[in-house]
């Protein structure tokens, strides 16, 4: 991941888990490295263990991959669509088509992600979505 993203590292996190709770003790170490790299969200699908009542004093929210996604997808859809032909067309080993991946990030969490794309690839109007 270093050689894809340079700050993927973060440093120095471990004196800030003794002073964090969550439900899960275990997950202190994500929340810690999160205030450290100066993150605004955790992306997570573990929503539960990570409640917006020990978020929101640190300025902190956890998000589904999905939420994620479609805030993406809603700030530039066109980008969004392009990233992910770009991905499936990186994908050699085995070879992965647009609509592969789709399903693939449907399966594992973006189901309405990989809906949003879909759409917008067969020029359909996407209905208003709820607030995520």
């Amino acid at each position: 991941m270093n050689e894809a993203f340079d700050d993927a590292m973060v440093d120095g996190w471990e004196p800030l888990v003794e002073s964090i709770e969550l439900p899960d003790p275990n997950d202190r170490h994500v929340v810690a490295a999160a205030l450290v790299g100066r993150a605004d969200i955790i992306v997570t699908e573990n929503i539960r263990d990570f409640p917006s009542s020990a978020l929101a004093p640190l300025r902190l929210e956890a998000v589904t991959a999905d939420e994620f996604l479609l805030d993406q997808f809603d700030l530039k859809p066109a980008l969004a669509r392009r990233i992910v032909c770009d991905q499936a067309a990186a994908m050699v080993r085995p070879p992965t088509t647009e609509e592969q991946l789709l399903q693939s990030l449907a399966r594992s969490g973006a189901p309405g992600f990989a809906r949003a794309v879909s759409e917008l690839k067969s020029g359909q109007k996407s209905p208003d979505r709820p607030p995520h």
